[in-house]
């Protein structure tokens, strides 16, 4: 049979029949086609391990990216404050930045600064070459003086380790070639934080357009240096997700399934390769049920204004320690993703009334649909009267006075945000505070419907596909749920289980086209034949159960197994042609105590009791006989 659940039922069917020579002549033809059903089921519980596998290793690669994107917006901060304080004609040395607490080197290893012809003129560790005029990366800047940050290949330091140049060009005047900045960036910190909780042998990698590694990480072992084709890598990459099959890596020979995200701004690409090991290993422990369903969602988790908080709270440090901090603060919010606003208090009367909108960044102004001079220098209920209007103001008053942080989130009142939701964070600072706002609507929508796709899946997996009824594993619960119901009522409850009579002829000779009405038509009958509260399943193939709570005297149960059969006896019209299918029933009644497996089992030993006295019948599990092993 062409179905793997009819195949599976004729072979249930099959087995139970005494040995006869009947049995031993079509035993060779059932067994041929269980293994074709079952290298159906095999080859789907592989594509869907190969999928599961390319969706894990996608998010993967999103955080890499994620990872990268961080690495080298750090680096980006860097040569930018440096390029601007000496664009600006300040007297201060990388030191002195550094003393600050301007410069921090979590993803850094040293800093320096050259001159137009390519000599070091300043740094921050004595291991710098003294002229870089002979790079390339240079020259170009040298040449072409906007090409804003440029990051080279990783290279090893003469005094051991690796670094990857992070370059950016100065210009004197805001036009002549003035020098470059240099961050000198760990290689390793593209991939900090990955490796432990991945499969063994899945390879991090980060790598270029130019076909060079800037890192990779494979079983903790890091590696800096080595080449691959990324255009041979994508598409590699794309066509994985169609012929489900490995690849073998250039760079060690192993075979992988990999995922490839673009780092925004930068021609680099993250890459996660699972080695395909890890997917055997997981199709052999799901092949056992490779009927079943399998799948896992993750949750995307956004940090949220942790980064942001630290580099605040750095900004106010520097503030009360050099007198440029006005300056710094406006660089540094204009490298946030968010909408930052800071805010000073405004008086009248020893009170808070107010407060004046000092600083903000372009996001901010782009949110509110004003030009940056019409936002700065106003008071705030000014710009936004709905903060007083909706009652917001007296929160912002509590957290300057009281200098606790506060968040949430609400909807946007001002008409250029409506239909928008937003995530606030007010953070006190000297003399009033920073608000934080981010547009969260895409992540609330993006939730809803991953919790309307859980809600769906799990409805599926209860439901039978074709008739609708509730399938095998909805009956064990609810079977499981009615006994515990009995147990505390007293009420007894009774098992009914259905096999139709003839229904394998009805497909050999109709088809299976037939075969589906039939059992819809049973289905809506049997629906039809008994009360509200019994329940109604279909387990596979032919077979229905029907479970009757408060099932009553031996009479009353007598009836209901009847109307059964009345119901299902009745001829039904398949493609022209008069079908008629009894039913043959086998009722058990719940004895207190009794595992439901032997429930089923008495329930099912009665219904083949019932089969052999001949069709359209029903026998009680009192009357089948004990069976044996």
């Amino acid at each position: 049979m062409s179905d793997p659940a009819f195949a599976t039922a004729a072979l249930r069917r099959l087995a139970r029949v005494p040995l006869t020579a009947a049995v031993l002549a079509c035993a060779a033809s059932v067994l041929a086609g269980l293994a074709v059903v079952t290298n159906i089921a095999l080859r789907a519980e592989w594509r869907e391990q190969v999928e599961q596998t390319l969706r894990d290793a996608d998010r993967t690669a999103q955080r890499l990216a994620l990872r990268v994107e961080e690495v080298l917006h750090r680096g980006d901060q860097i040569t930018s404050l440096v390029k601007s304080m000496r664009e600006a004609g300040h007297p201060v040395t990388l030191t002195d930045l550094r003393h600050a607490g301007l410069l921090t080197f979590d993803v850094a290893r040293a800093v320096f600064v050259t001159d137009a012809r390519g000599m070091v003129i300043d740094g921050t560790s004595p291991d710098i070459p003294t002229a870089i005029a002979d790079e390339p990366a240079f020259q170009r800047h040298a040449r072409y003086n906007d090409l804003g940050l440029t990051i080279g290949p990783p290279q090893r330091h003469y005094m051991g380790g690796w670094y990857m140049p992070a370059m950016r060009g100065m210009a004197r005047g805001g036009a002549e070639f003035d020098g470059v900045v240099v961050a000198y960036l760990d290689p390793a910190t593209l991939t900090e934080g990955f490796g432990a909780g991945e499969a063994p042998g899945t390879a991090i990698t980060v790598v270029g357009l130019d076909n060079v590694l800037r890192s990779r990480l494979r079983d903790d072992q890091l590696q800096f240096e080595g080449r691959m084709d990324t255009q041979r890598m994508l598409g590699i990459a794309k066509r994985q997700r169609i012929d489900h099959e490995a690849a073998r890596s250039p760079i060690d020979g192993r075979d992988y399934f990999i995922a490839a995200v673009p780092v925004d701004g930068q021609p680099l690409f993250a890459v996660v390769g699972v080695a395909s090991d890890t997917v055997i290993a997981r199709y052999a422990r799901a092949r056992g049920s490779v009927l079943g369903w399998a799948g896992a969602f993750g949750t995307l988790v956004v940090l949220g204004a942790l980064a942001l908080w630290r580099q605040a709270h750095d900004l106010e440090r520097s503030r009360r320690s050099i007198g440029q901090a006005q300056a710094l603060l406006a660089a540094t919010l204009e490298g946030s993703l968010d909408s930052v606003v800071v805010l000073r208090a405004e008086h009248e009367d020893g009170r808070i009334v107010d407060f004046r909108i000092t600083h903000a960044n372009t996001r901010a102004a782009s949110m509110m649909k004003l030009d940056h001079e019409q936002l700065v220098g106003r008071r705030l209920c000014e710009v936004a009267p709905t903060i007083r209007d909706g009652g917001f103001l007296p929160n912002f008053i509590r957290v300057c006075e009281t200098g606790v942080a506060a968040e949430g989130e609400s909807p946007g009142l001002e008409p250029s945000l409506r239909g928008r939701w937003l995530h606030h964070q007010l953070v006190p600072v000297e003399g009033g505070l920073a608000l934080i706002t981010r547009d969260v609507t895409d992540q609330r929508e993006a939730a809803r419907t991953l919790e309307e796709q859980a809600r769906q899946l799990a409805e599926l997996a209860r439901v039978d596909t074709l008739t609708g009824l509730p399938n095998r594993r909805h009956f064990g619960e609810h079977l499981r749920q009615a006994c515990g119901r009995a147990e505390r009522s007293g009420e007894p409850l009774a098992l009914m289980f259905i096999d139709l009579d003839g229904f394998k002829q009805v497909n050999d000779n109709l088809g299976h086209e037939a075969g589906d009405a039939l059992l819809l038509a049973v289905a809506e009958r049997l629906v039809d034949a008994v009360r509200r509260v019994d329940f109604v399943a279909r387990l596979g193939g032919d077979e229905f159960v029907i479970v009757l709570e408060g099932a009553g005297g031996e009479a009353d149960r007598a009836a209901q197994c009847e109307r059964v059969i009345a119901a299902l006896s009745a001829p039904h019209v398949l493609k022209g042609r008069r079908v008629v299918a009894t039913p043959s029933i086998g009722l058990a009644v719940w004895r207190r105590g009794e595992a439901l497996d032997s429930l089923r089992q008495r329930a099912d030993a009665a219904m083949y009791l019932a089969k052999r006295a001949g069709k359209g019948r029903w026998r009680a599990a009192e009357d089948a006989p004990r069976l044996t092993a």
